[in-house]
């Protein structure tokens, strides 16, 4: 059975990964990320933005050299940041407490930018010095 690829524009990727599209281009330039051209738009497959954002999430040297930090997060790791069950993280996720986004149907496909990460971090950190 064939199973039907999905395909990305840079804008969808910038979007999904919380990078400039001008860095997008850059990083398929330099092939961090396979990209197909059909006439004069460029596509990435779902595979391979599933295989940038994971590339993004390792953190490894070479993005690194490129003077970037990881900007995505799994669930797992952000249930590790903030001491929860990764239950507890989906249910943020889902309530939209805590924004992130899909990259396929399945529970370990939720990605959260670093950004939103963050602002979760910081109204939370308000809700309880309020409550003091």
């Amino acid at each position: 059975m064939n199973k039907q690829k999905n395909f990305y524009t840079i804008k969808q990727v910038s979007d999904l990964s919380g990078i400039s599209e001008p860095e997008i281009v850059r990083m398929v330039i330099l092939k961090k990320i396979q990209a197909v051209r059909i006439g004069k738009k460029i596509w990435v497959t779902e595979e391979e933005l599933e295989n940038f954002l994971n590339y993004l999430l390792a953190g490894d040297n070479s993005y690194k050299e490129l003077g970037k930090e990881p900007v995505l997060y799994t669930a797992e790791q952000v249930a590790r940041i903030l001491q929860l069950s990764v239950d507890n993280v989906w249910i943020l996720l889902k309530s939209g407490k805590l924004k992130g986004f899909k990259i396929r149907e399945g529970r370990s496909s939720w990605r959260i930018p670093a950004k939103n990460l963050e602002e979760f971090i910081e109204s939370r950190s308000r809700i309880d010095a309020r409550s003091k």
